[in-house]
């Protein structure tokens, strides 16, 4: 189980919401490329105009294939605009203005909205070929800059930013701890994983809750039931999924808590639903707080 950090917490790629900054530090190639892929799928359910900036080892048409589930799925994206790939570097050696560069991306996200699709939804890989080591300094500030400009005070709704950092290139490299901090919301690096989080009045948790994530999850709700104070509080607000066991497993947990103690559950509509199907309502002891949908 993991504990909380004072970076952000992890989420699932599927819960990214327009205008989120998201960091998604990787030491997978498999894994990485089934992110993008739901990044990707989920991007164009929404009417979004999807951009990738990836690494040169890949040709823009192998990877558009890969995100789109095939050659004639990929051609038919590419064709009318909606999926764009591109191995052009972004940084490298002379003529680096990171003011420029995100400049450049406002005005692509205002383009692509007067186009016609819900927003823009792009991911950057900054691998070697896109920022050398001796470059990592720009990569920073331009992730910085990126924030600042787009996700700041206002954060731009109709842009939403996933930028990939490989962990076993820069994970000894004090620029990956400066992107870190710069980053609101970090996705979490395995498809159908959970995450435990720590808080200050009970648990978080993002991911899956299925039966591959089963110990993890029963391990949470142990933790959960024997911290101290009245109420404790779950929050499962952006858990991916959440099958049957689990919902049974958090009602048992509420049924077993003795007065004056309570369980709060912060959930989405589709948790609460679901936890009120299977007989949320008899618990006295149980309250459902829906935060969003």
């Amino acid at each position: 189980m993991s504990s909380g950090s004072r970076w952000a917490p992890g989420i699932g790629v599927d819960r990214l919401q327009p205008g989120d900054h998201a960091l998604l530090a990787f030491s997978d190639d498999e894994q990485r490329w089934e992110i993008l892929t739901t990044f990707t799928e989920h991007g164009i359910a929404r009417d979004e105009k999807v951009f990738l900036l990836v690494d040169v080892v890949h040709s823009p048409a192998e990877v558009a294939a890969r995100v789109a589930g095939g050659k004639q799925a990929a051609r038919a994206l590419v064709d009318v605009g909606r999926l764009v790939v591109s191995t052009t570097p972004r940084f490298g050696p002379g003529g680096f203005d990171a003011r420029r560069l995100v400049d450049t991306v406002g005005r692509r996200a205002d383009e692509v909205v007067r186009a016609g699709f819900s927003g823009l939804r792009s991911a950057s890989e900054m691998s070697y070929a896109l920022a050398p080591v001796e470059s990592l300094d720009q990569a920073v500030e331009y992730e910085s800059v990126l924030h600042e400009t787009l996700f700041g005070a206002k954060a731009n709704r109709r842009y939403t930013a996933l930028c990939l950092w490989d962990e076993r290139r820069f994970g000894g490299e004090p620029a990956m701890d400066a992107v870190r901090a710069i980053h609101p919301v970090t996705v979490l690096d395995r498809l159908g994983s959970l995450h435990v989080t720590l808080t200050s009045a009970g648990i978080r948790l993002t991911g899956d809750c299925d039966l591959s994530t089963r110990p993890a999850f029963t391990g949470a709700m142990r933790t959960l039931a024997i911290r101290p104070g009245p109420t404790l509080v779950l929050d499962i607000t952006d858990l991916s999924f959440l099958d049957a066991y689990g919902v049974s497993r958090i009602l048992r947990l509420a049924e077993e808590l003795a007065p004056p103690r309570r369980l709060e559950v912060r959930c989405r509509n589709v948790h609460r639903r679901l936890l009120h199907a299977l007989g949320a309502r008899s618990f006295r002891q149980l309250s459902v707080v829906t935060e969003r949908l």
